[in-house]
């Protein structure tokens, strides 16, 4: 092959490693927001459990019927976000699997290229 073919090739999985790894920065900043969120839903569970009590006092029914209310809320939101976060990290570990493939195929051209120039030099072909 050609060293412009080669090139070529080189740079087209290079390109591709460039997008893998700027899409692999985007699910890696998502999957932050989502543990922000899941923070911050329990933070504010933790202290609408707090006035409950307050407002209650923790031994009474009232209380109890409040933190399991809450708790079943918390419950289902917690959910969507694990949900979202389990879609992420699959997708993660879809981008580091590719960017590692590509970094293989990067070596591979790379050294058939630096081969093809030796060869080159080492024979006096200069037909490339």
């Amino acid at each position: 092959m050609a060293y412009a073919g080669i090139q070529t090739m080189l740079l087209a999985y290079k390109m591709r490693k460039s997008d893998k790894e700027f899409e692999l920065s985007q699910i890696a900043n998502k999957l932050e927001v989502y543990t922000r969120n899941s923070t911050s839903i329990n933070d504010l569970y933790a202290a609408k459990k707090t006035e409950a009590a307050e407002q209650y006092g923790k031994d009474t029914p009232e209380y109890e019927d409040e933190v399991d209310s809450l708790d079943k809320e918390m419950n289902f939101k917690l959910a969507d976000i694990a949900e979202m976060e389990n879609e992420l990290s699959q997708k993660k570990s879809n981008c580091e699997t590719e960017i590692s493939q590509l970094n293989g195929y990067i070596t591979s051209w790379t050294t058939a290229l630096q081969e093809g120039i030796k060869n080159s030099h080492k024979y006096g072909n200069t037909n490339g």
